[in-house]
């Protein structure tokens, strides 16, 4: 399962390295892992962000990927698609759904490795970057046979790469 899931998750990359119509960004998030639970801990994520629309067509969506790994050594690989909506001239609002691979460490039980990741963001574009606020839920839509997904909050610096 693991040599297929970073075997699709390399062909999908490969394939968003296409020429950009933006500029390439990265993201580097700090906040909290399973926020609704009375055991939460800390949480860390990298994401890179392609500038380039991947259906080049009016839906703008975006593809990323990225890397978290929480204070209880779980880690969490994902890929997926996000759309960056200007709500003025200086806020976003920036829906995102990615799927990957997650290894619990001695963090949190997901019911399975293949895991699905919602979230929204909301940031505040600065000179040359932006500063955000991100929610999140990751679950494995009840393919595994336990499903208690969890919550992460974060805050984000996103940089021109």
């Amino acid at each position: 399962m693991k040599k297929l899931f970073f075997t699709i998750l390399i062909l999908i990359s490969y394939g968003f390295s296409a020429q950009s119509n933006e500029e390439n960004m990265w993201s580097f998030s700090l906040g909290q892992f399973d926020v609704n639970d009375t055991v939460d801990s800390s949480e860390l994520r990298f994401e890179y962000l392609y500038g380039n629309n991947f259906l080049k067509n009016n839906y703008d969506l975006k593809p990323f990927l990225g890397a978290m790994r929480n204070g209880d050594n779980g880690k969490y690989i994902y890929s997926g698609l996000r759309k960056d909506i200007g709500i003025s001239e200086k806020w976003f609002f920036t829906p995102s759904f990615a799927l990957g691979y997650y290894d619990r460490g001695d963090s949190k039980d997901l019911g399975y490795n293949l895991e699905f990741r919602s979230q929204i963001e909301f940031s505040y574009k600065l000179k040359s970057s932006r500063i955000g606020f991100n929610l999140n839920h990751i679950s494995n839509a009840s393919i595994g046979d336990t499903n208690p997904g969890t919550e992460s909050a974060t805050i984000s610096l996103i940089r021109p790469f």
